[in-house]
């Protein structure tokens, strides 16, 4: 794909940091794993989150995806909305199970079909392969006939890498027209960034930020050496706006070092002048800073007065993508 940006090389690591680094992701992923198995123990795991059922696509075989039907929906009924899902995980962890419990309640609230696609994680696969793994399953879930959606509303989003996943793929020649809208939540969308650029970006009262000791780990496990950092397929903020889908909702936690790319991105293709207002809407963009939140505060551990102010603001942002979608998307 043609772009203007000037290229921007990922750095060729040490045998010895990148082994070092590898060490470290597959054991995360094991602890991840374990920690996943643990959830969905007898007793632990909430089944009524459950999806509809599985379905495994001829182009991926290896991949289960989890379709998720309203409960309200009964065949004769009018067809759905199609909301497209893309989990997070520093490209390397978890799988839809982990986004069970949003597409369940996003499907069954707004009567939409939710459908969580996985993808091949790294260190195993490096970019470009999950982008055009996910470009693969979307297309088969638009040209799936026994799945009851409208082909004319159509979205995508997802979560931290999900959500950039979701603007990399939505740039595919074999999507153009066919995805209406796109909600890429907290998402990385500029790997030239450096760390300590964003650190400084962020409010002088946001506390760690779990990102910042990660970041290298999971960006030598996406990221292959050599890669041009400013590949509009890697870092999306670099996408000619007219390749991305017509209505777009960015979604930015302010205590997360990604929320200031994520915010330059929204501004960019939304030709908005600097502005300090947190949540605003124009030309087809919407962008929306969740104040005093860290990057997926919706799902990260809380306790106590943290957790209720997490909980309410999770469903005040879902509920405000749901009311954008309708209008914005599927009307």
């Amino acid at each position: 794909m043609a772009y203007d940006a000037p290229k921007q090389y990922s750095p060729t690591l040490s045998v010895f940091k990148r082994l070092q680094l590898a060490i470290k992701l597959h054991w995360y992923k094991f602890i991840t794993s374990v920690f996943i198995k643990v959830l969905h123990l007898p007793g632990i795991r909430d089944n009524s989150t459950l999806p509809t059922f599985t379905k495994v696509y001829p182009c991926q075989p290896t991949l289960t995806n989890r379709v998720f039907v309203p409960k309200s929906w009964k065949s004769g009924d009018a067809l759905l909305p199609l909301y497209i899902d893309i989990h997070g995980g520093g490209f390397a962890l978890m799988s839809p199970t982990s986004d069970d419990k949003f597409c369940s309640y996003f499907s069954n609230t707004n009567k939409i079909l939710v459908i969580s696609l996985d993808y091949p994680k790294s260190p195993q696969y490096q970019f470009p392969v999950p982008v055009e793994a996910v470009v693969d399953l979307v297309n088969a879930v638009l040209q799936d006939e026994a799945l009851p959606f409208d082909k004319n509303k159509v979205a995508i989003g997802g979560f931290s890498a999900g959500a950039n996943l979701t603007l990399a793929v939505s740039q595919h020649e074999s999507l153009q027209g066919k995805i209406k809208g796109a909600v890429p939540y907290y998402p990385p969308v500029d790997f030239t960034t450096p760390i300590a650029i964003s650190m400084a970006s962020r409010p002088e009262d946001a506390g760690p930020d779990m990102i910042e000791a990660g970041a290298p780990m999971f960006n030598f496990g996406y990221i292959p050496p050599g890669q041009d950092l400013r590949d509009p397929l890697l870092s999306v903020a670099y996408a000619p706006r007219e390749r991305l889908p017509p209505k777009l909702y960015i979604i930015g936690c302010a205590h997360d070092l990604l929320c200031r790319d994520a915010e330059i991105m929204a501004k960019k293709f939304a030709n908005v002048e600097d502005t300090a207002d947190t949540t605003w809407e124009k030309n087809c963009v919407k962008w929306e800073k969740i104040l005093g939140e860290i990057h997926a505060f919706d799902v990260y551990p809380s306790f106590g007065a943290v957790k209720i102010r997490r909980d309410k603001r999770r469903l005040e942002m879902h509920e405000s993508v749901a009311e954008w979608l309708f209008r914005e998307v599927y009307s």
